[in-house]
């Protein structure tokens, strides 16, 4: 029997996220592996050490060191196996600024932005704009301010999730996820937050959003963003799966993120996608455990 350590928990601000993914991953497959559960503090410099005789690592991290990259080139220095994207992948998803970048020189739209690092600095964004940490996930520490009282005071807030912030302008629309498992697009989701923006509450708290899936959107729009999302995530070089996040304006599509690492939760999206293609959380996860392989 396979032993998988299974990395939960952390230092970021999604720790309770991780709680959540790394718990139901470990009931999902403890019956078919042996399982070793790591609950991560600050320090991993001796990580190592309780993984001697692991076969795969499962992170079941979100945000922070377990994934902007850190952790991942730790594993590799130690070759060791792991799920997700590698150190370079993790890396680039991380900063929404680099992402945006690449995007631009892979001619898929982004919405115009702007990156500031301190109060005073003044911004070329018209109002109505999104606030957001860049190095963040989860949309926790996101704000819509409509003029420029709003902007002051929220930015004292945003600099308290990141020294680094993108502001965006405002576009109206709807909200696509389009979830990756291998090199294979999974149905595309629309999602209906209960709140006016797509914000922490909305993904994680019970009855926070609504989902279609499929989104109902045309199928040359499904072609469109299933490719623009592929591209994406392979141009930065991702790996065994992740949810590439759009707008849609009409007939004008956006990308806003790729996650590297989404969540694995009841009421995460990945894994309402690939039930839809009757791949049950259970065998999502050891789909992704054998893609790592």
């Amino acid at each position: 029997m396979k032993k998988v350590a299974v990395l939960f928990g952390g230092n970021s601000d999604e720790k309770e996220v991780s709680l959540h993914t790394g718990l139901a991953v470990i009931e999902a497959i403890k019956e078919d592996y042996e399982i070793i559960s790591i609950n991560m503090s600050d320090d991993y410099s001796n990580l190592n050490k309780r993984l001697i005789d692991i076969d795969i690592v499962f992170i079941a991290l979100h945000g922070g060191y377990g994934e902007d990259g850190r952790l991942q080139k730790y594993l590799d220095k130690h070759s060791i196996k792991y799920t997700g994207s590698g150190f370079f992948a993790s890396r680039i998803a991380m900063d929404k600024n680099k992402t945006k970048i690449i995007a631009k020189k892979n001619n898929i739209p982004v919405i115009e932005w702007q990156m500031i690092e301190s109060q005073s600095e003044s911004i070329d964004i018209k109002f109505p704009a999104i606030i957001k940490p860049n190095d963040g996930g989860s949309t926790i520490g996101i704000y819509y301010v409509e003029n420029e009282n709003e902007f002051s005071s929220s930015l004292l807030s945003a600099f308290s999730y990141s020294d680094n912030l993108m502001i965006e302008r405002y576009v109206k629309g709807r909200e696509i996820s389009v979830p990756i498992l291998g090199d294979q697009v999974l149905p595309l989701i629309e999602i209906f937050p209960s709140g006016f923006i797509y914000d922490y509450n909305s993904k994680y708290k019970l009855n926070g959003s609504k989902y279609t899936i499929p989104a109902e959107i045309n199928d040359n729009l499904v072609r469109l963003m299933s490719d623009a999302a592929l591209l994406i995530y392979k141009a930065i070089d991702c790996r065994h799966y992740a949810r590439v996040d759009f707008l849609l304006e009409k007939d004008n599509f956006f990308l806003l993120e790729i996650n590297t690492l989404p969540g694995l939760t009841s009421t995460s999206l990945l894994p309402k996608s690939a039930n839809f293609v009757g791949l049950s959380y259970k065998e999502l996860i050891k789909k992704i455990i054998s893609l790592a392989k």
